[in-house]
Parts: structure tokens; sequence; C-alpha cells
């Protein structure tokens, strides 16, 4: 079962626009700080700034050829980065979160050795909060964005 990452910069006009689908599926964009629907053009111009972005990557993550979902390193430095992740919504096998979290620290640690990954999660998405706590993350902070309460998480190398 060997997991392989597809740049964001790479994606076939196919994977593209299964993407921006899986992104603006309710079950998807409820959990992001932009929860509006993403027009095509927006899509198009976001892939297109990741080729001048040394500070974000976006990976389709695929297990032999099946795409399972989404995994991103943002606001990335020498030592850190904010980490992301969302499966495939028309995945319905149980454990793909832990698959991309474990492609997500491996990425993070041992590719760009990192030291610290930071995650945000909503308060209220209890599934990605225990994910992040199984893979040993602790909660740092807690803060309000669009209204919604935000909890800071960090996991050290």
């Amino acid at each position: 079962m060997p997991l392989h990452l597809r740049n964001f910069t790479t994606l076939t006009p196919t994977e593209s626009a299964m993407v921006l689908r899986w992104r603006n599926t309710e079950k998807v964009r409820s959990f992001m700080y932009n929860d509006t629907p993403i027009s095509a053009e927006e899509h198009t111009a976001f892939l297109a700034s990741l080729h001048h972005r040394e500070d974000k990557r976006y990976f389709l993550v695929f297990r032999d050829d099946e795409p399972l979902g989404v995994v991103d390193l943002t606001h990335i430095d020498e030592d850190s980065a904010i980490i992301g992740l969302y499966a495939s919504p028309e995945q319905e096998e149980h454990g793909i979160g832990s698959l991309l979290m474990q492609c997500l620290i491996s990425y993070g640690f041992e590719q760009l050795h990192l030291k610290r990954l930071y995650a945000e999660v909503f308060a209220d998405n209890r599934s990605a909060k225990r994910l992040y706590e199984k893979f040993g993350f602790c909660e740092k902070e807690r803060k309000s964005v669009n209204e919604k309460e935000v909890i800071g998480m960090e996991l050290h190398a």
C-alpha cells in the first residue's frame, strides 16, 4: 500500500478539477477559514501561484492510483510550518486521515527537516482534534477566527 504525493503544481486537468470539486463540497469547506465555494478561475490562479511560492506546498495523496485526499504545508520557514489535510469526501474507508497525517508528518520532518509542525482546528471538529492528538500534537492556544473557536496545536520533531 505505497502512498505518494503529487505536488499541486503538477496536477493533470482531471486531478485539478477533482481537487476543486472536493474543496467545494460542504463536508470539506465547512472546516476551512474561507468556507465559500471557490470558482474555477480562483482555483486556477491559486495553482499557478504555487509555482512561485517556497512558503506553501500542497499535495494530492495517492495510494497506488487511488486519490485519498489533500495535505498542505503553509507558512514554511527554516524550522516550522502550518499543516492542513482533508480526505476525499468521496472516500468512505476508515483511517484515511491517519494515512494522510503520516504522509504529512514524514514530509515535514524528513524531507523539509522542520523542527515543529503547527495545526489549527475548529474546536467543534472533534474528529480532527482527536486525529492530531493521536499523532502527538498538543494544544498550545485558542483563538477566534470568523467567530469560531480555533485550537492551535503543535508537534515537535
